[in-house]
This record gives C-alpha cells, sequence and structure tokens, in this order.
C-alpha cells in the first residue's frame, strides 16, 4: 500500500504539472479558469491520498470475497485471510504498469496531454487502436485486457495454489471461476455507467 501511495503521489507531483493544464486547456477554457482548476486540484489532492488505502483496503476485500466463495462453493470451507494475503501480494504485479507510465511519460514521450495519462495503459489491447476511434464504453475493457492482468491472474492463482494445497491449475481454475466472474461483472458495470453517463 506503501508504494502504490508512493506511485500515486510521484505521478500526481511529476505529470499533472501546471503548465500541462495550461497547453491542455487552453483552448477550451479561460486563463482564470484554468488557475481555478489548478487551485482546486492543488487544495484537494491530499484527498486522493486518504481515499487511495481505502479504495486499496476495499479492493483487497472484494477480490478476497470472490475467491473465498468460489473455494467455499468448491470445498465447502471457508478460508478468508489467507486468501487475503495472496491478493495483497499479487497486486505488486499491478504496480509495475503505473511505474512503467511514470518513466514513460518522464524520459519518452514528454510532450503529452490529460488525454494521454488518462488513456495510456502498457501492453494493452488499447493500444492497437488509436483512442480517437474508440467508443468511450469500449475504453476500460481494452485497458483491462492487458499482459499485467493476465500476470496479475496467475500471482493469484500461484497463491491460491498453495493455500489449497493443490496444482497451480486448479489455483487457476478456481482464480478463473471466482475473481473472473467478478471481473467480468466489474467492467459490464463500468461500461453501462460510461454510456448511462455520457
Amino acid at each position: 500500500m506503501f508504494l502504490s501511495l508512493s506511485m500515486s503521489f510521484a505521478g500526481q507531483k511529476i505529470l499533472f504539472s501546471d503548465e500541462l493544464f495550461f497547453n491542455d486547456l487552453s483552448e477550451k477554457i479561460s486563463y482564470d479558469q484554468i488557475q481555478e482548476i489548478i487551485q482546486l486540484t492543488h487544495n484537494w489532492s491530499w484527498i486522493s491520498y486518504l481515499i487511495l488505502p481505502i479504495f486499496s483496503l476495499l479492493k483487497f476485500t472484494i477480490i478476497t470475497s470472490c475467491i473465498s466463495l468460489g473455494f467455499y462453493f468448491a470445498f465447502d470451507k471457508w478460508h478468508f485471510k489467507p486468501f487475503f494475503k495472496v491478493a495483497i501480494l499479487a497486486e505488486f504485479v499491478l504496480l509495475v504498469p503505473g511505474l512503467i507510465k511514470l518513466l514513460w511519460f518522464l524520459f519518452i514521450q514528454t510532450d503529452y496531454t490529460l488525454n494521454d495519462l488518462q488513456l495510456f495503459y502498457p501492453l494493452s489491447l488499447l493500444n492497437l487502436f488509436e483512442p480517437g476511434t474508440v467508443e468511450p464504453y469500449l475504453l476500460y475493457p481494452l485497458q483491462v485486457l492487458n499482459l499485467f492482468e493476465v500476470a496479475y491472474w496467475f500471482a493469484l492463482a500461484y497463491g491460491v495454489a498453495r493455500v489449497m494445497n493443490a496444482s497451480l491449475e486448479r489455483g487457476f481454475g478456481l482464480v478463473m471461476a471466482s475473481y473472473g466472474s467478478g471481473l467480468v461483472l466489474w467492467v459490464v458495470l463500468v461500461m453501462f455507467l460510461t454510456v448511462s453517463l455520457s
């Protein structure tokens, strides 16, 4: 969780500069409005550092609940704590894309927009398309379909297999049936909200 907070802090301070807001928004809104947005961003950025640990805890709890329910339905036993530990350890895989994003915009694509920052996800299917040509409701699913998500599934499966004292294949089957079902429902919900709110 500390690493996640550190990367979020670094991303906010390094990538989201005042200059970025002026360059990106100057043709759309007035100078005073941009100043207001920047001031609001600076004043309220501390809230994101409070929300991130809460969000992470909620995410780990939901993922663990999915896996625990799958385990319960498969073996008629309830385990939560060991699967919670697995969810936390597997999360390290998902920190890598954030680090790549930070390094990418610091050293490779140094001229970027707010839109570039929002839509960038390394090794995802979204990289195969021009973001302007993709329907808004498809952006999130295309970001979720990435190699790091696959590695995350394997990390979860390995941890689950160790807890179950079973093969990686059985662990992967449980992850696919439990976490996979939860992820599909989450992606469908995000797509529905994107269509509804646009």
